[in-house]
C-alpha cells in the first residue's frame, strides 16, 4: 500500500481529451459498490480509469480484489485524514490521469456505453461540464422545468434530470456529472466547506462558479444511469432534523450570498426560513427553525471566503 496526496499534473496533449477518470466516492456501502464497479469495468471504451475514494469504516476487500484483477486501470484509496463528499471529489480529481473527471454515486447501475457517451459529448459540444441523465429506481417525478435550471428567486437548483431533453443548463446532478480536469483546477475544485450536514448543493455551487468563470454545462440524457438510493451509508443525516436544517441552510446560504443578485436574496432567504418553519411544525419544536437561522448566518460568512481545498491524504490499497 502507498499513501497518496494531491497532484497537479495533467495530460493535455492532443486536441481531443486524453480519456476519462471515473471517480466513485463511497462510504459504508460495501454490497452495492460491488455492482457499481462491475458495471464500470464492463464499458465499451478503452481510454478510462476507475478511482474509488473510500471513507468507510472498513476497507472493502471485495472491491479491492476486483480492481486488482481488472484489465481496466483502477485504484482504490482509503481516506486517511478526511471524511466528506466534496473532499472525496477533490481527492479524486487530484489523482486523475485523464483530462475528463466523471463523478458517479456508489449505488448506481448503468450500461456499457455510459463512459463513452460522456466522452463523446465533450468532443461534440465543447462543454466544460456534462450533466448526465438519472433514472431514480424509486420512481421519477418529471416537471415542466428545463433540466439543470436554477430558480434565482428561491435560490434552488431545479433537477429534472430524468427527461430526454438535451441542451445547455446551469448545474449538474451530483451522482452523474463530468468536468474538465483543468477547469476544476482553475476554479479551485469543490468547496469543502459544503461537506456540512448532507453535503447538499456542493455540485450546484461548483457549476455556478464555473458558469461565472465562463465555463458552460451541457445536459446529455443519453449519458444515463439508474440511481438505487441505497438506504445504508452515504452522507445522509438521519433522524436529526435540526442538524439536517443547519447543514441545508448553511450550504444554501453560500449559494444565496455567493451567486445570487442582491434583489434575488430576500425572496430566497424567505423561502429558506419558511422551509425551516415547516420542519419546526413537523418536529413540534423551534429547534429546526433556530438551526436554520444559525446555518444561514454561518453560510453567509462562508460565502465571503474563497472555496476551501485542504491537503488530503489516502492510502492506495490496490498498489503492489
Amino acid at each position: 500500500m502507498t499513501v497518496a496526496t494531491a497532484s497537479n499534473g495533467v495530460d493535455t496533449s492532443g486536441s481531443r481529451p486524453s480519456g476519462v477518470s471515473v471517480v466513485i466516492p463511497t462510504i459504508n456501502r460495501a454490497e452495492v459498490l460491488v455492482d457499481t464497479v462491475k458495471d464500470l469495468l464492463a464499458q465499451d471504451f478503452d481510454r478510462y480509469e476507475i478511482i474509488v475514494v473510500d471513507q468507510s469504516d472498513e476497507t472493502n476487500q471485495a472491491v479491492v480484489e476486483l480492481l486488482r484483477e481488472s484489465p481496466v486501470p483502477a485504484r482504490y484509496f482509503k481516506a486517511d485524514n478526511f471524511r466528506g463528499l466534496p473532499q472525496a471529489r477533490n481527492f479524486g480529481w487530484q489523482q486523475a490521469r485523464h483530462d475528463i473527471v466523471l463523478y458517479i454515486d456508489d449505488d448506481i447501475r448503468t450500461t456499457r456505453t455510459f463512459v463513452s457517451t460522456h466522452y463523446d459529448t465533450f468532443c461534440r459540444t465543447g462543454a466544460m461540464m456534462v450533466a448526465g441523465g438519472i433514472d431514480e429506481a424509486k420512481g421519477d417525478h418529471p416537471t415542466s422545468h428545463s433540466p439543470g435550471s436554477f430558480n434565482w428567486w428561491t435560490g434552488t437548483a431545479v433537477r429534472n434530470f430524468s427527461v430526454d431533453q438535451p441542451g445547455w443548463c446551469l448545474h449538474a446532478p451530483g451522482g452523474n456529472f463530468a468536468v474538465r480536469r483543468d477547469v476544476l483546477s482553475g476554479v479551485g475544485g469543490l468547496d469543502e466547506v459544503l461537506s456540512i450536514g448532507a453535503a447538499l448543493y456542493e455540485e450546484s455551487e461548483l457549476a455556478l462558479r464555473m458558469q461565472a468563470a465562463g465555463h458552460r454545462t451541457w445536459f446529455e440524457p443519453a449519458a444515463r444511469l439508474t440511481h438505487l438510493a441505497a438506504p445504508m451509508g452515504g452522507c445522509r443525516v438521519q433522524r436529526d432534523v435540526p442538524r439536517y436544517m443547519h447543514g441545508l441552510a448553511h450550504n444554501r446560504g453560500i449559494l444565496i450570498f455567493r451567486h445570487l443578485k442582491p434583489w434575488h436574496r430576500p425572496t430566497a432567504i424567505a423561502r429558506l426560513l419558511l422551509l425551516g418553519l415547516s420542519y419546526s411544525r413537523a418536529d413540534r419544536s423551534l429547534r429546526p427553525l433556530k438551526s436554520t437561522f444559525a446555518g444561514l448566518a454561518a453560510g453567509r460568512k462562508a460565502a465571503a471566503r474563497p472555496p476551501v481545498k485542504s491537503e488530503l491524504r489516502a492510502t492506495e490499497c490496490t498498489s503492489s
